[in-house]
């Protein structure tokens, strides 16, 4: 709630730099897709490998159609019963979106969270967020601000609390790229609350 460290979190993230901040998982590290030094900066903060694709976080459905290519009006509507919510969903991406987020794929991972800060950060930012766990790979994914700020040290500008985890758990993720949705990992969400609102889901062991 603190207005003056959201202005702030928002001037770095314009200006190609990274933010941590809460989102309805786990505390994300983040980066404006408009700034590619700011996502490059993920991979440098957290010693991660750079053929691991980052999910992006949006804050409406317009922002969603801008960045993946056309998806079938039953998808849609599956996705309006989910989100916002803990499911990233795999689309084809458009020219929009970075091969630095994706890894050099043609698919990217979004959602729309249910989290108010993280959702305002979008909304003020004017462009999907890549968001990706926030610590160092390999090392333990803390449960509040002040573990993270102690792991992550001056390795970022900014850490805002928004208070513990609610999870300790990754969102869900769901390929929407075939002939039928596939899970392909059971996060927050579990495979039969969103057999629920996905129909013809086919799980991890089908695969």
């Amino acid at each position: 709630d603190d207005e003056t460290a959201l202005n702030k979190a928002v001037d770095l993230l314009k200006n190609g730099d990274v933010v941590v901040f809460p989102t309805d998982t786990i505390y994300g590290i983040g980066a404006s897709i408009a700034q590619e030094a700011g996502i490059q900066k993920i991979f440098t903060v957290k010693l991660r490998s750079p053929d691991k694709p980052i999910i992006l976080h949006l804050k409406t459905f317009e922002q969603f159609q801008k960045i993946v290519q056309e998806v079938p009006d039953s998808v849609i509507q599956s996705l309006r019963n989910i989100w916002p919510g803990a499911m990233s969903g795999v689309f084809f991406k458009t020219e929009i979106v970075p091969s630095c987020v994706t890894a050099g794929k043609e698919t990217v991972a979004v959602r729309i969270p249910k989290h108010k800060l993280c959702l305002e950060l979008v909304r003020r930012v004017g462009h999907p967020i890549a968001v990706t766990s926030a610590n160092i790979s390999s090392m333990q994914i803390q449960k509040t601000a002040r573990e993270i700020a102690e792991q992550l040290g001056e390795r970022v500008p900014l850490v805002l609390d928004g208070g513990a985890n609610p999870s300790q758990e990754a969102s869900t993720l769901v390929d929407f790229t075939g002939t039928a949705p596939r899970l392909l990992r059971e996060g927050v969400l579990s495979f039969s609350t969103l057999c629920q609102s996905i129909p013809n889901l086919i799980p991890i062991s089908d695969h």
